[in-house]
């Protein structure tokens, strides 16, 4: 089911028009104001990026598979792409899945395989430094963070990010890349026990965040399957508080955009933004592009239709939710704002620590 966005406004690139922040008396061409506690974001020249609404659904497209090929200036059959599918538990399908796009272009596929095994930080090292494209895979993103952190792989991905490796993903590879996401990781059904149980089980239906596979929700019963969902932090490589899947309705009976509206005004300080499922965030240095797949429904209203697009969400001074559709192009440091102390504003769901306990990573002894 596809929602359409509340209360829409259109706007373009093109009438941008420099504003006056309330709280910092400075000009400012930022799309939305810049409160004193965040400040516009100055890119990476070299960060290249592209973050989807979804996994399965939108990095199998060829069309968002050439976008992220052409960020890396080669021919495909030039690019080594680096699979990472902690979040999907290293499950072979997902990776076919997310990277058959890529391959019949002429990539080069490996992959690094660390939901179950721990390997040695040389090798993850060896591994990393190759790739021209980094993609991660749709899944559970707590599980993915909590082991890339125990195994320092994080590390090793915000260096490949700041020397001009492309990032890519869809869903949790989207979530994963900023401050922190809207996140399904509490939907017991995402878990890894019942994951590769699935697996086993149901080889035609996999699984992408954002798209319902519960085999204990019942649609005309909302609280069959009542799990909730969590603000997941990421890696902080971009700022920002993200929403996948923004117009699509889980297992939980909860449409996202409505429930990230909820969470941005829990998370009032920070700045958000809604990816629709078909739609990915394109990032090259300096600039940014909103990518829509052809054909497919969003939440952006387009004359008589409805399109996949993104939107960026903020919760002003008089602690209201204000929404605005991202225009289709623009400048990153317009678009993104970073904390000026995030250990003051950035505020950790307290339920993480419970989704920590109940789909554990394996044994670190």
């Amino acid at each position: 089911m596809v929602l359409v966005a509340r209360q829409p406004i259109l706007l373009s690139h093109q009438g941008l028009a420099a504003s006056l922040s309330s709280h910092s008396n400075e000009w400012t061409s930022s799309l939305v104001p810049v409160p004193k506690h965040r400040r516009s974001y100055t890119p990476n020249p070299t960060f290249k990026g592209l973050f989807a609404g979804s996994g399965n659904g939108a990095m199998s497209q060829p069309f968002f598979a050439q976008s992220v090929i052409d960020l890396t200036k080669r021919s495909a059959s030039d690019v080594n792409l680096l699979y990472i599918g902690t979040a999907s538990y290293d499950l072979p399908k997902y990776k076919e899945i997310q990277t058959s796009a890529f391959a019949e272009m002429g990539c080069t596929i490996t992959s690094i395989e660390v939901a179950h095994v721990s390997p040695l930080l040389i090798d993850l090292e060896a591994a990393v430094s190759q790739a021209h494209v980094i993609l991660v895979s749709g899944g559970n993103t707590l599980y993915a963070l909590n082991r890339w952190r125990n195994l320092g792989l994080d590390l090793l991905l915000k260096d490949a990010a700041e020397n001009g490796v492309v990032m890519t993903g869809g869903s949790a590879g989207c979530i994963c890349w900023f401050d922190g996401g809207h996140s399904d990781s509490m939907d017991p059904d995402t878990y890894k026990e019942p994951m590769l149980k699935l697996h086993g089980a149901k080889e035609s239906s996999p699984y992408d965040e954002g798209t319902s596979t519960s085999t204990t929700h019942n649609p005309q019963d909302p609280q069959s399957n009542p799990w909730s969902y969590i603000r997941v932090e990421g890696l902080g490589i971009l700022p920002g508080l993200v929403c996948p899947h923004f117009d699509r309705i889980q297992s939980n009976g909860v449409p996202r955009l409505v429930d990230f509206d909820s969470m941005m005004k829990r998370h009032s300080m920070e700045l958000g933004l809604g990816i629709d499922h078909f739609a990915a965030l394109e990032i090259n240095g300096e600039d940014f592009r909103v990518l829509s797949l052809p054909g497919e429904k969003g939440s952006v209203p387009q004359e008589d239709d409805s399109v996949p697009g993104a939107w960026i969400k903020y919760v002003d001074e008089d602690g209201d939710l204000q929404s605005m559709p991202c225009p289709s192009f623009g400048k990153v440091e317009d678009l993104l704002q970073v904390m000026v102390d995030p250990s003051k504003h950035i505020w950790p769901d307290e339920r993480v620590q419970l989704c920590r306990v109940e789909n554990p990573g394996p044994s670190m002894d």
